[in-house]
């Protein structure tokens, strides 16, 4: 199992752009140095080599706290009761967090078989990642008797 910790405030993934310039097409990501900027601070603590075998990724991103918050509002935040209901979109935050482990941590996100986000405030803002590698053997998901 691998936790990283990412840390500043959560930025999500940006659309690709596209345009044409003196009659030629092209395209440019517009979060190329975000992605960097997440893949400088996880290599230090990133397996030898890509994992292989499939992925159970969860994600915590922590958004920063408005500071026009009165202390009880705070508290309530911190302890979960508030819940962040903003932007940005959970999933815009967890594609460019997928995105920027490929070929650090795993070869390709197609291995992440299971996905758990969390989108919460925090006394400072971060996103805490954690890999675990599934088993062959381990049983994932959900039974038909528990629907």
């Amino acid at each position: 199992m691998f936790i990283f910790e990412i840390f500043g405030p959560p930025i999500p993934q940006q659309q690709t752009r596209f345009t044409c310039a003196g009659g030629r097409p092209r395209t440019w990501d517009p979060s190329k140095k975000d992605k960097e900027h997440i893949q400088w601070q996880i290599k230090p603590l990133a397996p030898k080599e890509p994992l292989k075998c499939p992925i159970e990724l969860a994600i915590t991103f922590f958004l920063a706290i408005p500071k026009a918050t009165s202390s009880k509002t705070r508290l309530a935040m911190i302890n979960r009761v508030i819940l962040p209901n903003i932007r940005p979109d959970i999933d815009n935050l967890a594609y460019i967090i997928t995105n920027a482990l490929k070929g650090i941590v795993y070869d390709d996100d197609r291995q992440v078989c299971v996905q758990r986000l969390y989108k919460v405030y925090g006394e400072e803002p971060k996103t805490v990642i954690t890999v675990r590698e599934i088993l062959q053997s381990q049983k994932v998901g959900i039974d038909a008797d528990d629907i």
